[in-house]
């Protein structure tokens, strides 16, 4: 995205999808000892909020308080207002129901 002239294979997802499970086999298989170890520095990490808090105050952009909080804005393309915040809502409510808590009380 940074190169112009870049142009994206399909293979280069390929290689991407393999590269990400190949990490994970290994990580999950010969690295399994360091995990409790890793799981308790990212807990960490999110209590102080360096992971997610610290970058966006950071790079995001300043904006004065009207325009946050009562400005809308309906890039999607949908008919209204409401419909387009309806539809952004979904994956946010889908996210909040748990729905992969079968897996984990599977375990």
């Amino acid at each position: 995205m940074n190169i112009p002239g870049y142009q994206f294979k399909a293979y280069h997802g390929t290689l991407l999808v393999i590269g990400i499970a190949f990490f994970a086999i290994i990580f999950n298989t010969i690295l399994a000892k360091k995990l409790p170890l890793i799981e308790g520095l990212l807990v960490f990490l999110h209590i102080l909020g360096v992971v997610i808090v610290i970058p966006l105050w950071v790079l995001a952009p300043l904006k004065d308080a009207h325009s946050v909080f009562l400005d809308f804005t309906n890039n999607g393309g949908w008919s209204t207002d409401g419909l387009s915040m309806m539809i952004g809502m979904l994956p946010i409510a889908l996210s909040l129901l748990g729905l992969d808590c079968s897996v984990h009380m599977g375990k």
